[in-house]
């Protein structure tokens, strides 16, 4: 993989310069990259099995790796390379990487991976500084893009602050009796998370309040590791207040969109101010393009936008997935971000502009989440949108029925062995845990929908798991009281109930 680049006639610093840096000879342990590829705006290795040394003279650049091989001859390269002949070395954490002149006009990128950071960092410096022309002017535009921001967020406190502040919500709510794994979602719902029959009827608070609570472990996990990445970035382009009133901002717009979305929902997690964030850097990269250096432009563009696409992707083609917080906190974050974001110098913000931009920002946010609102109310008295309401509140009020009579289930003794035990075991089904499971069927069948929504594939659902249940139950009795204990034919069935039962719950 090579590139053409006009190098005559230009040199940053003189490669004389460097001789007088070393002392001795410099010996690293490092692995050479190979199978290079590009992409997002920058070159990548997709192997470093070649492992050797690299060593460093007044002079030269040497460079000696072996890759093993087992049914043939290991493969050894040996590189001796002149410092004139080196161009453009950068470090990215262990990564080493630099140009070497290959012909008239033409580089090649050489990837090394050292042992640590810290040898990393010395081998740069030890490295020849000259670079080309591009990578020169590339390389002070980035460097003072990069001043510039972080002269405007010093510290990242919002963002770190988001993260301990959800992480210590669910440590508490794991503390209260939530669950620590996976949490109970009748208590998010007691605790504020955006359940639609709730919020719509005047708890308003649950909007952003369902921010800050998570379903599980894996899901706060996966969205403070997401948050702390494309926070940080959109932090130092924003600044810490206004990156806080963007996230925040989008959190409720991507509330107020799942309830028009569904508005039975029980809704929680950071994921909708996060979408929020990603739209945030989206609009901030796509409205200052000209002022950001292409590199960084390339790469955070691009990231942005494959990630959420992806997760959009993800979530209409799956089940469980909050699609509504999803695209309304990504909106609600691309359009506050268009009106929110500085510009990249400060200078070119004085006061009276940073006011009018606060003021239009805030009356945009005003007017969006007005009209969101607005809308809810207008919709939430639709037919089918309180059937939806009332048809999940109803199932709200049955979980404690649910969760009795599945613990009831699973009191059972699996294989009763003796007489007494058998009908013991057909006692308990017929006096206790069957009633449970025939009421929860009776009850549920009892609630209205609408032919073909998606209340109504619920229901048919629980039915069907109700009723296999139900089955399932009865026929054990029968057996284990001796009914058709010697009947292959009920042994069949209730297996064929088990695993229809198995699979519902899977789905």
């Amino acid at each position: 993989m090579s590139q053409s680049e006009p190098v005559w006639g230009f040199v940053d610093t003189e490669v004389r310069e460097s001789a007088g840096r070393f002392q001795t000879d410099l010996r690293f342990d490092i692995a050479l990259g190979s199978r290079l590829r590009k992409g997002w705006g920058e070159v990548r290795a997709r192997s470093f099995e070649s492992k050797g040394m690299l060593r460093l003279s007044h002079d030269r650049v040497s460079i000696q790796t072996t890759v093993s091989r087992l049914l043939s001859a290991d493969l050894n390269t040996d590189l001796q390379l002149s410092h004139s002949d080196i161009f453009n070395v950068r470090v990215n954490g262990r990564l080493v990487q630099f140009d070497l002149l290959n012909g008239p006009g033409e580089l090649e990128p050489i990837i090394l991976r050292a042992h640590d950071k810290n040898d990393a960092a010395a081998i740069v410096a030890a490295m020849p500084r000259q670079m080309t022309p591009r990578y020169a002017t590339e390389n002070h535009q980035r460097l003072r893009f990069l001043e510039q921001i972080t002269a405007r967020t010093p510290h990242l406190w919002s963002t770190w602050a988001i993260v301990i502040v959800t992480s210590l919500v669910y440590l508490a709510m794991a503390g209260g009796g939530a669950g620590f794994l996976i949490a109970k979602p009748s208590y998010l719902i007691d605790h504020g998370s955006n359940y639609g029959p709730y919020t719509l009827n005047g708890q308003w608070w649950r909007l952003l309040t369902s921010v800050f609570l998570h379903f599980s472990l894996t899901h706060i996990t996966f969205n403070m590791i997401v948050l702390v990445q494309t926070g940080r970035i959109a932090e130092r382009l924003f600044g810490n207040a206004r990156f806080m009133a963007l996230y925040l901002f989008a959190g409720l717009t991507g509330s107020l969109m799942s309830l028009l979305w569904n508005p039975g929902v029980n809704s929680a997690g950071a994921s909708g101010a996060i979408f929020g964030v990603l739209g945030g850097l989206l609009a901030y990269v796509l409205r200052y393009a000209e002022f950001i250096p292409r590199s960084i432009f390339i790469r955070h563009f691009r990231w942005a936008a494959f990630f959420a696409g992806y997760n959009l992707f993800w979530g209409f083609t799956h089940h469980g997935i909050d699609n509504g917080a999803h695209v309304g906190g990504l909106i609600g974050g691309f359009m506050l971000a268009c009106v929110l974001a500085p510009p990249v110098s400060n200078a070119s913000s004085p006061d009276e502009r940073t006011a009018v931009t606060l003021g239009a920002s805030g009356a945009l946010a005003c007017a969006v989440i007005s009209g969101l609102i607005w809308t809810l109310l207008s919709l939430s008295t639709r037919p089918d949108r309180q059937e939806a309401m009332h048809f999940t509140e109803a199932l709200h009020r049955l979980a404690p029925t649910l969760a009795q009579a599945s613990t009831d289930l699973r009191a059972l003794p699996r294989k009763p062995t003796t007489q007494a035990q058998r009908v013991e075991f057909a006692q308990r089904i017929r006096s206790t845990v069957l009633p449970e499971w025939n009421q929860l069927y009776g009850t549920v069948s009892g609630l209205q929908v609408t032919a073909g929504s998606a209340e109504a594939t619920r229901k048919d659902r629980m039915l069907h798991y109700f009723s296999d249940v139900c089955q399932g139950l009865s026929l054990a009795a029968d057996v284990a009281e001796g009914k058709r204990r010697q009947d292959p034919v009920a042994q069949a069935q209730l297996q064929a109930i088990l695993d229809d039962v198995k699979r519902t719950e899977r789905r």
